[in-house]
Formats: C-alpha cells, sequence, structure tokens
C-alpha cells in the first residue's frame, strides 16, 4: 500500500478512498455493489485496475458477477480502520440499500450480508429487522447458534430505548433457539423476561403460549410442580378463548399428565386438542395429539391401536416437516413395535435418531438412544453395544439437565449389569436413578427403580428389603394410578 500510494497526489486519494469503501462490503466483493455504492465522481474501474497491479486486490470472479477479493485480510482491515465512525455506518446503510435494490426479487440470496450491514448502520429499526430475519432463517436451518448470535445481537441494536413489545419478540425467539438446541435454563430465563413484558402489556395468548413453553421447559428439567403451574397459569390467562394458544396447551397438558400417569387425563386433554387443532388447521397440535392418544393406549394395553395412532401422528409430522415432533413418534413407534416387529422397531429407531442429529434435536436424542439401548439388549443381545447407546444417553441429559429423562438410561445401565451379575454396580444405577426420579415425581420412573432394587434384593437373598421396595411400588400405583403390568412389554414412552 505505501508503495502505490507514493504516486502523485491526485492518484493517491481517490485510490484511498476506492479501497476505504471496498473494505467496508468485506473481504471479497462485487464490482455491481461496488459501483452503487461508491460516489459518481470516482473512476471505480479505473482505480480498481490500479488497487489489482498494486496487489492490494485480486480479480475473484467473472461469472455470474465480476467480483474481487483484497489479497491479504490486513489490507483490508488497515482500510476499513482508517474510516472515521459515521463513514463507516454511513457506508454500511448504503449497502445495505444497494444490496436491496440489486436483489431486490431474491433477498433471501444475501440475507446475511443485509444483516451485517444494517448491524453497523445508523438505522436501528431497520437493524433488528434484518438481524431478526437472519435469525429467523438461521433457526428454520436448524442453526440455533447462529440464530442466538443473530436474536442476541438484534436485542443489543434495540438499545435502551423503551420497545416492550419488540423487546418481548426478540427474547421469545431467544427462548426458542436455546430450547431447541438444549439450552434448558437459557430457554427459561429468555421466556421468562419476555413473559414479564407481556403480561405487562396484558397481551393473554402470548402470555399463554409462554407460560406453555416454560412448563415444557420445567418439565424437561425435572420441575414437575413449576411445570403444572405454568401450564394452569397458561389456562387461568385464556379463559375461555378457544385460540391455537389454548390447543397448544391442551397438548401439553395431555402429554404431561400421561407422564405422570394419570392416563383419563391425558386421553381428555388429548382428545381436546385434537379437537381443536383439527379446527384451527394446526398440524402440531394434531400430531402432538394423536402421539398421547396412541401411547395411553398402549400403556392401557392396546398395543397395535396405540401404534396407529403414533402412525397418524408421525405422518402429520414429516408432511408438514415438524421434525421435533416426528422424533417423538419416532421413539415411541421404536418402543411400540419392539414386542411386535423387531425389524420395523430398529428402522424406527435409526430414521428418529438420524432426524434428530440433522435437525440438532439434543432433547429428543437421549430418549432414542435408550430406544437403541433396549433393542440391542432385547433383540440381539448385544449388551456392550446397549451399554455405549445408554452412556451416551446419560452424557447428553447431564449436560443439557433434562432430569425428566435422566433415570431412563441409567435404568437400562442397572438391568444391563443386573443381567450380567454385577449387583454392586446395579445397584448403584439404580439407586442414582430413584434420586432423580423422585425428584421428578414420575411413576414411569419410580416403580422401575423399586421393582430393580426388589428383584436385586431376592437376588442377594434378602427378601425383607425386596418387601420394602415392592411396597414402595405398590403404593406408587395406589396413590397415581399408574400401573406396571405393562412395563416390561413397554418399558418408556413419552
Amino acid at each position: 500500500m505505501i508503495a502505490l500510494f507514493s504516486c502523485s497526489q491526485t492518484l493517491l486519494e481517490p485510490l484511498k478512498r476506492t479501497l476505504q469503501i471496498a473494505s467496508v462490503l468485506g473481504r471479497d466483493f462485487s464490482l455491481a455493489l461496488l459501483e452503487a455504492v461508491a460516489p459518481a465522481d470516482l473512476d471505480i474501474r479505473r482505480h480498481l485496475a490500479d488497487l489489482v497491479r498494486g496487489d492490494l486486490l485480486r480479480e475473484k470472479d467473472l461469472f455470474p458477477e465480476v467480483r474481487y477479493s483484497f489479497s491479504h485480510v490486513l489490507t483490508q482491515q488497515v482500510a476499513y480502520q482508517g474510516l472515521l465512525v459515521k463513514s463507516r455506518a454511513d457506508l454500511h446503510g448504503r449497502a445495505a440499500t444497494a444490496l436491496e435494490r440489486l436483489y431486490e426479487d431474491r433477498a433471501d440470496e444475501v440475507l446475511d450480508e443485509l444483516a451485517e450491514h444494517w448491524a453497523r448502520s445508523a438505522d436501528r429499526p431497520r437493524a433488528v429487522e434484518s438481524l431478526l430475519r437472519a435469525g429467523d432463517r438461521a433457526a428454520a436451518l436448524y442453526a440455533y447458534h447462529e440464530a442466538e448470535a443473530y436474536f442476541g445481537r438484534a436485542l443489543e441494536a434495540l438499545g435502551p430505548e423503551h420497545q416492550p413489545g419488540r423487546r418481548q419478540a426478540v427474547l421469545e425467539r431467544l427462548g426458542d433457539a436455546a430450547f431447541a438446541r438444549g439450552g434448558l435454563g437459557e430457554a427459561r430465563s429468555r421466556w421468562s423476561e419476555s413473559l414479564a413484558l407481556v403480561e405487562a402489556a396484558a397481551d393473554r395468548r402470548r402470555a399463554a403460549d409462554l407460560h406453555r413453553k416454560l412448563g415444557a421447559a420445567a418439565w424437561a428439567a425435572g420441575d414437575r410442580e413449576a411445570s403444572l403451574a405454568h401450564l394452569e397459569r397458561g389456562l387461568a390467562a385464556l379463559g375461555e378463548d378457544e385460540s391455537l394458544e389454548l390447543a397448544r396447551l391442551c397438548q401439553e397438558l395431555g402429554r404431561i399428565h400421561f407422564r405422570l400417569g394419570r392416563h383419563d387425563l391425558a386421553v381428555d386433554w388429548a382428545q381436546r386438542a385434537l379437537a381443536l387443532g383439527e379446527r384451527l388447521a394446526a398440524p402440531d397440535v394434531v400430531s402432538h395429539a394423536y402421539n398421547t392418544l396412541g401411547v395411553a393406549l398402549a400403556r392401557a394395553g392396546d398395543l397395535e391401536g396405540g401404534a396407529a395412532q403414533v402412525s397418524r401422528s408421525l405422518e402429520t409430522a414429516l408432511a408438514g416437516q415438524l421434525g421435533s415432533v416426528a422424533c417423538r413418534a419416532y421413539t415411541n413407534l421404536a418402543v411400540m413395535y419392539s414386542p411386535l416387529d423387531h425389524g420395523r422397531s430398529a428402522a424406527f429407531c435409526r430414521e428418529g435418531l438420524a432426524l434428530a442429529q440433522k435437525i440438532g434435536d439434543l432433547l429428543q436424542q437421549p430418549w432414542l438412544y435408550c430406544a437403541l439401548a433396549g433393542g440391542h439388549c432385547t433383540v440381539a443381545g448385544d449388551y456392550d453395544e446397549g451399554v455405549k447407546a445408554a452412556e451416551a444417553a446419560v452424557e447428553l441429559d447431564r449436560r443439557l439437565g433434562q432430569l425428566n429423562h435422566l433415570p431412563i438410561p441409567l435404568i437400562i445401565l442397572a438391568q444391563i449389569y443386573q443381567c450380567r451379575g454385577d449387583y454392586p454396580r446395579s445397584g448403584r444405577y439404580y439407586e442414582e436413578a430413584l434420586a432423580v426420579a423422585e425428584s421428578v415425581g414420575e411413576p414411569q420412573l419410580l416403580c422401575p427403580c423399586y421393582e430393580g432394587l426388589a428383584t436385586l434384593a431376592v437376588e442377594q437373598g434378602d427378601e425383607a428389603e425386596a418387601d420394602r421396595w415392592l411396597e414402595k411400588s405398590r403404593h406408587t400405583q395406589e396413590t397415581t394410578g399408574w400401573t406396571s403390568d405393562t412395563f416390561l412389554l413397554l418399558p418408556f414412552l413419552c
């Protein structure tokens, strides 16, 4: 750069201005965009040729459009830093405006560039709008960390001004992205901030939907009381408003009451959700409702009827491109078909796990790992592979803080080591699972721990200890209405 600018002063300043404008556009840029941003008094093509000869820029592409790039990233940085802050902001705004004009019919192709330029401009409203659009697209592509980064910058761009409506929407999106990647704590925090703004604005529907989301996150974290409280507050916020928000609350209540062993309540809520979901054309509600009805039927002993309902759930979810809902259905079908058709069970498990990994659904992956572990142990008799799958589930559950699932892989590990005759290790896994299950209070988790510890006691000749654990199991079943009659056939359903 020093050698190039040792020419006459009349050449020095225009070349410098061209290089600085180009630096705002990025490491590489199109000729069309540079010409659209640069003032009319600059001979852009001549200056570019001089800058290429000086090895400051390089011709990069000729087709489908002419593009240049900086020869060294340091050159771009020095040129960019030489601009005044206000000049940078003005040029970024001009670049964004030019991009919108040049890509008027295909703005999605340059959405990230638009977001970057508007974010660095002085136009805060456009910055927030473009960052949200970029974040929404990243979330739709399952790039949740990238989405959170965009949403976080949008929150910063709002500044200290009081914009509760827009701030609420950004906070909710941050919570959605965090939950989708398994960040339960971050999701609950963001949604709680959003809820405070919504309640201050007396927006009943948004408040109800946020209570539903908070209820789902609290349940996944093993906080049963908080989960049920949020769901009840959501219902209270809506009153008699038969809306999409109510339909989603009904399906969530159905799912959680099933997990609590309250099958009649689960069916009632799921049927209400299904009727509302069909009337409102809400495929996510319809799919979840079929799923809950299916697992309730299966747990009551109608395995084929239950599998048929969950199959309808899967079809609805796949048709609507509802990845996480489909993963739930895949999990339940893998478990249900295990005693009916081992091949189909394994196929459901593989397809579900592949989908969960593709879309980054970390919360559902432990369920699928456990279904895989069950298949390895009960069908193939391959305990080593079963241990690997269960341990993968344990690692994920612990990392995510997903306490409502953590007991399941621990129970599976306890059962595997019990079958191998390693009673001390088996007992440790049962006790660890029980400690978490008692904090969650879910009979589907408690009874297998009690009964597993009872069989361990029998195998070690301690009948009094076995009776003590069996009495705990009987008491849990009597007080919750849950029965373990079908548990050996269908260990864990969600």
